[in-house]
């Protein structure tokens, strides 16, 4: 299996592959559990829904599209379905290819000319008599990277603190 993406969600490592064009089948996906040392079928939600760079904030999986200008989407494991979630989409100055990384509540994606969005993630609290679950808003901030990079493609991101 061609690895396309990857996370760690609730202990369990999950490794998707990417879409491929013509879109005739689905992607693989396979999650590997430790406690079990057991490989199993990723569930059929959330392999077609990851059609992105994920990143796992507050203990959920979010997803940065690869279609650009799309809202960032969290997956519910509860009903193996992705939602869109608050806030303004991926700002434009943001183009593929990206990289996407996170820290706290910070999602960080790098894109072509190193021009950074920097998106804070609000967990929503449900009504205290309500059965609604965790929503969750996005707020964008764009750093953009300093005329002498403009010419270069990121690959990969790290966030370090010193």
């Amino acid at each position: 299996m061609a690895s396309y993406d990857a996370a760690v969600l609730n202990g369990k490592l999950l490794v998707k592959e990417g879409w491929l064009w013509p879109f005739y089948v689905s992607p693989r996906g396979q999650v590997y559990d430790p406690r079990t040392d057991n490989w199993e079928n990723m569930a059929v939600g959330l392999r077609k829904g990851w059609t992105g760079s994920s990143v796992v904030v507050y203990g959920h999986l979010f997803v940065v599209s690869e279609l650009e200008r799309l809202k960032l989407k969290v997956y519910d494991t509860e009903t193996d379905s992705w939602d869109a979630i608050n806030g303004p989409p991926l700002p434009e100055q943001i183009c593929k290819p990206f990289a996407v990384n996170a820290c706290d509540c910070h999602i960080y994606v790098v894109g072509r000319n190193l021009h950074v969005a920097v998106g804070h993630i609000s967990r929503l609290l449900p009504d205290e008599n309500s059965d609604e679950k965790w929503s969750f808003s996005v707020r964008w901030h764009v750093i953009d990277a300093p005329e002498s990079l403009s010419v270069l493609t990121p690959s990969s991101s790290q966030v370090m603190f010193a």
